[in-house]
Parts: structure tokens; C-alpha cells; sequence
């Protein structure tokens, strides 16, 4: 395990141990991790020390929080056990270690379901399940749980656990398209939050209206709501929401062809990332660069970083990244005019998005698949390609595709 995972974890025993007892336990992780690899030295900068990093400590992670668990178990009260489990379930979300998160929370509402008062705590949890399987792309399950949760915040009257549920339900009517209301869940959410009090939830809220603005392709209205959250986190020092708006930034500018200045923010991105294991992020990132050295024509570059953004994405489940990365790869093969494989790897990115229920990244697939056609002289094909792209980003309103499409339909009649 990283020297920073393991760091946080020792880190945060002291809030729950007594120091023979945080020394019992860090002399348990010393014999368990003793066959483990040495701890990466440094944090790369340059291309290739990004590319020859390896992130996978998964067994060896999952190993120590189970270690963790048990031990805790023996020797916490109920209360204190149930803040520790809340506390790793939602460092194994910023690992992308889903399944042991899932496992964690399904614990903790084990737990708390014992006590009727404890039931707010019952909503978190739910509202974590309901974060994990967004994540997963599995909607249905995530809505659900989210709405479970929203009904016992509400029943408690806490605020910010409604403003946490609006806010997770945007990012998820974000990824099926739906702007319009994740618009106003996102909005909705800020109306719950304290500006003294909630300065990092509303942080959040900000970076994810900047997201759907960027989508939109509402480049000033999305530099607002970003600038507006990075002096929130600037001044907190939460590195992980740095790192995540750091590379949203670089969305921003590679959208706008400013791909130098993309690539600067997705390392800055990157080194916060790889420092802290954070596999998610790092994934992103990762995958965002595979698509700039796509534009700027530097193939083996592309590739690289597809593939690394790939395995990283396979080992944690992130199957909306998966779909994105073989549009990704679509487009280099068409570039090297590789054009079957182009198209097998473009359906390939169109079926798993028409099975994850993603019309964006589906509207995407069949723009690229329409450019692919006209490259081939296939006039039908492009047409009918483009038309379902059009359809699809009329329906979310995105006005700049509609536009660039419109256009190019108009250059093939």
C-alpha cells in the first residue's frame, strides 16, 4: 500500500486509539505488508515516469482495511466503530476500491439499523451506496438508495444531507443527459447549503455546475463556477477536489483547442493523483491526455495513454470511462486511417454507452462514426450517423454540436 493511503490510515487512528494500541496495529500492517513492494519514491512529472507508474495495490490495500476492521471491532464502541467505517468507505470511493466500499457501508447500515437512533447515520450510508453504484453506472440501484436516504434526511431535517442527495442526483441526470435537471438539482442543492458553514459542499456543487456548463460548451460560465471553487479548496487544502478541478480546467481548454494548456492542468492533475492513489481521478486524466495527443496527431503518445487510462479504469469498474476510452481509440485508428478497426472499437464504445444509458457520450460515438463515414465516402452511413448525433445533442441542448453538425450535414447534401 502507498506510503499516502497508509499514512491517512495511521493518521486517523489517533482519533480512535490509544497509542499502545496504534502501535499494536501499525506492528500487525508491518507483518502483514511485508512482502509488499517498496513505496514509489516519487511523484513522476514527465510522460514517462506517468506512464511507468503502477497504481494496482488493490489486494494489498483491501487486505490492511480488512486488518483494520477486525481490529477495530475488538476494541471500539459502537459509536466510534461505526465513524471509522464511515471514514474508510469513503477513502475506498476516492481509491475507486468500490466493491470493498459497498461492503463497508453495507456494514455500517448492518450496524445502525440496530438502533433507531442512529438513523440519520442509516442515510448517510445510503446515500454512499447511492454514490458507489453512480459510479458503477448502475442508476436505477443508485436512485433508489439516494432516495431512501433523502427521505431520512428529511425526517431529520438535516439540511445538508438533502443538499448532498440533490447534488449526487445531478451528477447522475448529468451523465444520462438530462442537463435540464441536473441543472436544477444542482441548484436545489446550493439552496439547503450554509455559505459560512458549507464552504466545501458548495464547493462541490460549483465544480459540477462548471462540469455541466463545459458540456454545453459554456466555456465563461464554466471558468466561473471553477474559479469560484478553487479558491474554496485553495484555502482548504483538499487536494483531492484540486486535482479534480484541475483536470475539469484542462476539459475546459482542450474543448476550446487549447491543448498546451490542457495538458498542463491534466498533469497538475496527475502528480496530486499518483501522490494520494487516487485511482478514479488519476484514470481521467489519463484518458483525457489519450484524447489531446489524439488531436495534436502524436499517435504512440495517444495510445500510451489510453491504454494506461484503460487498465485502470477495468480494475475499478468504470465502465462509463471504458466506453469513452474506445471512441478514444476510434479516433486515433481513423487518424492512421485504420478504418475497420476504427469502427469495431467506435461500436464498441456506442454499444456499452447504449447499455450504461449515456446519450452523451452515445451523441459523441456517432458524430465520430459520421466523420468516419465521409472519410470513407460512404454518404448514407455519414448521414444517418450524424442525424442520430443531432438528435441526441438537440435533446440535452447542446447548442455548439447542433451548430457543427448542422454544418457538416449541410456540406454532404
Amino acid at each position: 500500500m502507498p506510503n499516502s493511503t497508509l499514512d491517512i490510515i495511521i493518521n486517523i487512528l489517533s482519533n480512535f486509539f490509544s497509542k499502545k494500541q496504534i502501535s499494536e496495529f501499525e506492528e500487525l500492517l508491518k507483518k502483514s505488508s511485508s512482502k509488499a513492494k517498496s513505496s514509489r519514491s516519487s511523484i513522476p512529472t514527465s510522460d514517462k515516469e506517468q506512464l511507468l507508474s503502477n497504481p494496482d495495490q488493490k489486494s494489498l490495500f483491501n487486505a490492511n482495511v480488512e486488518l483494520l476492521i477486525t481490529f477495530a471491532s475488538e476494541r471500539l464502541n459502537t459509536i466510534k466503530f461505526i465513524e471509522l467505517l464511515l471514514y474508510l468507505g469513503e477513502i475506498c470511493i476516492s481509491r475507486g476500491e468500490l466493491e470493498t466500499a459497498s461492503q463497508i457501508f453495507d456494514r455500517t447500515l448492518t450496524v445502525v439499523n440496530k438502533y433507531p437512533d442512529l438513523e440519520n447515520i442509516a442515510a448517510y450510508s445510503l446515500l454512499a451506496l447511492g454514490e458507489v453504484f453512480s459510479r458503477q453506472a448502475q442508476w436505477e440501484d443508485s436512485i433508489n438508495h439516494i432516495n431512501r436516504a433523502k427521505k431520512l434526511f428529511n425526517r431529520h431535517k438535516d439540511l445538508r444531507g438533502i443538499a448532498k442527495c440533490n447534488n449526487l442526483l445531478g451528477t447522475i441526470y448529468g451523465d444520462k443527459g438530462n442537463f435540464k435537471k441536473a441543472r436544477s438539482s444542482f441548484e436545489n442543492s446550493l439552496t439547503f447549503l450554509n455559505p459560512r458553514t458549507d464552504i466545501a459542499l458548495i464547493g462541490m456543487v460549483e465544480m459540477n455546475l462548471g462540469i455541466l456548463s463545459n458540456m454545453q460548451g459554456k466555456h465563461d460560465e464554466a471558468l466561473f463556477y471553477y474559479q469560484r471553487a478553487l479558491i474554496k479548496y485553495d484555502k482548504m487544502k483538499d487536494m483531492r477536489r484540486i486535482s479534480q478541478l484541475r483536470h475539469n480546467l484542462g476539459m475546459l481548454h482542450a474543448q476550446k483547442g487549447e491543448y498546451e494548456t490542457a495538458l498542463k492542468e491534466f498533469d497538475g492533475s496527475i502528480a496530486i493523483a499518483m501522490k494520494a492513489d487516487y485511482l478514479p481521478d488519476l484514470a481521467l486524466s489519463y484518458l483525457s491526455k489519450a484524447f489531446v495527443y489524439s488531436q495534436l496527431d502524436d499517435f504512440p503518445l495517444a495510445s500510451a495513454f489510453a491504454e494506461k487510462s484503460m487498465d485502470i479504469c477495468y480494475k475499478i469498474n468504470d465502465r462509463l470511462s471504458i466506453a469513452d476510452l474506445y471512441k478514444i481509440k476510434g479516433i486515433i485508428e481513423r487518424k492512421l486511417h485504420h478504418y475497420e478497426m476504427a469502427e469495431s472499437y467506435y461500436m464498441t464504445s456506442l454499444r456499452i454507452n447504449s447499455e450504461l444509458n449515456n446519450p452523451l457520450n452515445q451523441a459523441e460515438t456517432l458524430f465520430e462514426l459520421g466523420i468516419l463515414y465521409i472519410e470513407n465516402k460512404m454518404k448514407q452511413k455519414a448521414v444517418k450517423h450524424l442525424k442520430s448525433s443531432l438528435t441526441l445533442f438537440k435533446k440535452m441542448e447542446t447548442e455548439f454540436m447542433v451548430k457543427r453538425i448542422n454544418e457538416l450535414l449541410a456540406t454532404i447534401n
